[in-house]
């Protein structure tokens, strides 16, 4: 009897180290409805959570706005705002209605503090309209293989009428095409700048992004909010040989989230190194 209570306890005392001895999962628990996290060098798909899940992206849209207007526009040639560029919905740079400013500037403003009234004077500069512009950015999609991507504006505002969705996994693509532009990457590290169009006006940008402010754990990207969406982020390393790109929609604790799928990241990616 004494032996098979003592076989009993011996089976007990290994399982409890066996149990302790597994590896625990480090996936962080996400906030995001929707996130995915890839290999920059290959595109691999390193970590997804309801990776095609329609949702609206908010200002993660500028992303698409920046490259298309860089791949058609000089970067210093001088835009007019109009009054409908300068009347766009909040957040706005505060550009003054007739001034011109440069691509250059407009692209810092769109990425930086997430201009409203950049992003729109962009589309108009490429296309004449917003509704054209997005005929473009959906084009652009498309050829990028963004299967479940529908652009209506350029700033990624919410309209009633009209429903503008992507997924983790489409803007993850978008942020690795914009990563590996060198102006954009730069300018998504920004922390602050100020731009001064035709009339003098100096205009102040601050990001959005509260991760450039978190040392050592930098993460360049692109914040998005609004009511409809809650929080979006497309990010990157801020080191210059990117190794990672994530994605995430619809999150509730943006910036818990975002570190924890840096962090995750880093980690997987580690492992194929």
């Amino acid at each position: 009897m004494r032996a098979v209570c003592a076989l009993g306890a011996v089976s007990l005392l290994l399982a409890a180290v066996s149990a302790e001895a597994r590896p625990r999962s480090k996936t962080p628990s996400l906030s995001a409805r929707s996130a995915v996290i890839l290999d920059a060098d290959n595109g691999g798909v390193l970590f997804s959570k309801n990776p095609h899940l329609r949702l609206p992206p908010a200002s993660t849209t500028k992303v698409m706005t920046v490259i298309l207007a860089m791949e058609r526009l000089p970067f210093d040639r001088q835009v007019p705002v109009s009054a409908t560029a300068a009347g766009a919905a909040p957040s706005r740079a505060g550009l003054s209605a007739g001034a011109r400013y440069t691509v250059r500037d407009l692209v810092t403003a769109a990425l930086v503090s997430s201009s409203n009234d950049a992003a729109v004077a962009l589309a108009e500069a490429v296309a004449g309209n917003e509704s054209a512009f997005a005929e473009l950015m959906n084009d652009k999609a498309g050829r990028l293989g963004m299967r479940d991507t529908k652009f209506i504006n350029a700033t990624g505002l919410t309209e009633r009428k009209r429903r503008q969705y992507s997924t983790a996994s489409d803007l993850a693509i978008l942020m690795r095409l914009a990563s590996g532009h060198r102006t954009i990457d730069r300018i998504m590290g920004i922390t602050t700048t100020v731009i001064v169009g035709s009339d003098g006006k100096p205009v102040f940008l601050k990001s959005h992004n509260k991760m450039l402010w978190r040392m050592p754990k930098f993460v360049k990207g692109k914040t998005g909010w609004t009511a409809a969406s809650l929080h979006t982020f497309v990010g990157t390393d801020y080191e210059p040989d990117k190794r990672i790109i994530f994605a995430m929609l619809y999150s509730k604790k943006p910036w818990v989230d975002i570190e924890n799928l840096a962090t995750l990241g880093r980690r997987l990616e580690g492992r194929g190194r």
